[in-house]
């Protein structure tokens, strides 16, 4: 009676079930990676749109407060990204906090990324 040196058939199947699992993991987290990632990159260009905004106000040469609930659209990226700016009243009289939000979506549904500023009221030149 000879004894053989191999895996049973048991064997085979319960080492492929692991592997099997093992690999149903490793995608499940690739692909969360992935949406992750782009995430990361969408709030990365709306953050650029919220500066180069809040930076052209502060460029401008204006005498007078930045209007509340102006829009407006900048492409960057390939894409158009939408953006609205907040303008809300401090307790220091000279002085207004200017919120930039920017949407991925036309209908301002999507909000990717706020950024904020303070802002005199007037500037004297």
């Amino acid at each position: 009676m000879s004894k053989s040196n191999g895996f049973t058939l048991l064997e085979v199947m319960v080492a492929l079930s692991i592997c099997a699992l093992a690999g149903i993991a490793a995608m499940q987290t690739t692909g969360q990676h992935i949406v992750h990632v782009s995430s990361i990159e969408s709030q990365t260009y709306a953050s650029w749109v919220a500066e180069n905004r809040l930076a052209t106000l502060k460029a401008s040469a204006t005498v007078s407060v930045p209007k509340n609930g102006e829009k407006g659209e900048e492409e960057l990226a390939g894409l158009t990204w939408y953006w609205q700016q907040v303008v809300t009243p401090t307790q220091a009289p000279d002085f207004v906090k200017v919120t930039v939000n920017v949407f991925s979506d036309e209908a301002m549904q999507n909000l990717e990324y706020d950024l904020s500023t303070y802002l005199l009221k007037e500037i004297t030149r």
